[in-house]
């Protein structure tokens, strides 16, 4: 049986923050620069959790080492979200899967990331859902590495939830959905007024 010990947790954290007007990675949650919260939950559970950063985030890959965490600069990150998840994952291609999460989701309960964990055990591929919505994070098996790790431009791993494109499609088990009650599965942070008078 796969465990926790065998994942990896691939945060992605390079983005440029453009709706927010400044840099929302670094703005604080309880005292923990934001893009750190889920990934600081994440360790918990899964030991070898990897932030992917640019190679513009020097500052940020020395606050990640401060709290415990480790990174990976993806050169291309500029490109889009694809070439930073296809980094992260060759990063780390002899796990048994990836949990996939975007750094910009404070508010994940570290429950809702317990029962994803428990549920990679058992499926190629699972994703929590909130009132019918699919949410963070993502979980593929190894299948699915060589399709990942060929994700380039904007183009993130949604579709990879619709297809099977690790082999034929008969027989392929379905993306196994954990509904969840816990709307920070579903709630990125975009704009400073996301912020207010929460914690994580």
């Amino acid at each position: 049986m796969e465990t926790p010990g065998d994942f990896s947790a691939i945060v992605l954290a390079a983005g440029r923050s453009a709706r927010f007007g400044r840099d929302k990675r670094l703005e604080r949650v309880d005292g923990v620069p934001m893009f750190l919260c889920a990934a600081l939950k994440l360790q918990r559970l899964v030991p070898d959790t990897l932030i992917v950063l640019s190679d513009a985030d020097a500052a940020h890959r020395r606050l990640a080492s401060d709290f415990g965490l480790n990174t990976t600069i993806c050169a291309q990150a500029r490109l889009g979200m694809g070439h930073s998840l296809a980094h992260g994952v060759a990063r780390r291609r002899a796990a048994l899967g990836w949990l996939i999460m975007p750094a910009d989701m404070p508010f994940i309960r570290i429950d809702t990331l317990r029962r994803i964990v428990a549920a990679a055990s058992s499926h190629a591929r699972v994703a929590p859902t909130f009132q019918g919505t699919r949410g963070h994070p993502v979980w593929f098996s190894q299948r699915y590495g060589d399709a990942l790790c060929a994700l380039s431009g904007d183009h993130g791993a949604r579709a990879l939830l619709r297809t099977d494109p690790s082999g034929a499609q008969e027989g392929v088990e379905p993306v196994h959905w954990v509904p969840v009650d816990d709307a920070g599965c579903v709630r990125d942070v975009d704009y400073p007024g996301d912020l207010r008078g929460v914690t994580a």
